[in-house]
């Protein structure tokens, strides 16, 4: 009975250092593996002919842990390529107004005091258009780069709307632009940030002074269990390409005459998503509309 017993004992032993041998083979085989994806940069996957639960999981958190590098790795050089045409772009828009203020500039020393008066505010202007697109693209290259959500609070989306609409009034009469506000609550609640939001109308105000004309509606209403908000109003002239309207750098006259970043509708764009808003662009009949889906 006693030689029984040694003999399994002996057995189980023998069994058992094989077992260790095997799996620390395997363990130094993945070791190797490693070392060599590391070296090499390969896109090799790691193997085990071991069936050992726990270095099975070991390597499958490895490959995971991989995989969320290379996408972390090819999303900053997306980010890179996004900056370096961010600024191209940026630059080459800039030189036109610089170039143009230079000119008045040189102009002033011989003009007389109405067309100093003249000149200066044209000057103005040109940096103001300066300071738009500068505000624009480190606004687009902070959305670009910045992972950190927004802050979303149930709120009635309406004040907002009005508020970003009196701060514009002055430059909406001047060319005629009186929007019709169709709103069938006042007290209509979506899922948003309040700051961001007042960008989101700003931009699209912005884009139909540049763009638009009338008729120009805007309306606000309750949609299933959400919330949608629609910009509407005709085409300026300009033959839209409305499936890229939301692209970065896309203008609808393509000759940058009109002094834009080409920036503002790319803002919307990733501004909404942030919010988790869909926003959709379409036209029908001349009349180009901006339609948002706000969560309620």
């Amino acid at each position: 009975m006693v030689e029984l017993i040694v003999l399994v004992l002996a057995i189980l032993c023998v069994y058992l250092i094989f077992k260790y041998m095997g799996l620390k083979k395997e363990i130094m085989s993945c070791q190797d593996q490693i070392e060599y994806i590391q070296e090499n940069n390969s896109s090799m996957r790691i193997s085990s002919s071991v069936r050992y639960k726990p270095l099975l999981k070991i390597i499958k958190l490895f490959e995971t842990q991989r995989e969320d590098n290379k996408s972390l790795y090819v999303k900053h050089l997306h980010q890179e390529e996004t900056i370096k045409e961010l600024i191209s772009n940026i630059s080459h828009d800039i030189r036109t107004p610089l170039t143009s203020i230079q000119g008045y500039v040189e102009m002033l020393e011989s003009a007389n005091r109405d067309e100093q008066v003249q000149y200066i505010d044209i000057i103005t202007k040109r940096l103001n258009d300066m300071e738009i697109m500068l505000d624009s693209f480190f606004l687009y290259t902070k959305l670009q780069t910045q992972n950190k959500p927004f802050i979303l609070e149930k709120q009635p989306v309406y004040p907002l709307l009005c508020d970003v609409l009196l701060s514009y009034y002055p430059q909406l009469s001047k060319i005629g632009l009186k929007p019709k506000i169709v709103c069938e609550d006042e007290n209509l609640e979506g899922y948003i940030n309040a700051d961001q939001m007042k960008r989101v109308f700003q931009n699209l105000l912005v884009n139909v002074i540049r763009y638009g004309s009338m008729p120009f509606q805007i309306e606000l209403y309750r949609k299933e269990k959400d919330l949608a908000c629609v910009f509407s109003n005709a085409i300026k002239g300009e033959h839209i390409e409305v499936e890229h309207i939301f692209d970065r750098f896309y203008q609808a006259d393509h000759s940058r005459g009109n002094n834009g970043s080409g920036l503002g509708m790319a803002i919307v764009k990733d501004l909404c998503e942030k919010m988790n808003i869909v926003i959709e662009a379409k036209i029908e009949c001349g009349i180009i509309s901006f339609v948002m889906i706000i969560r309620g």
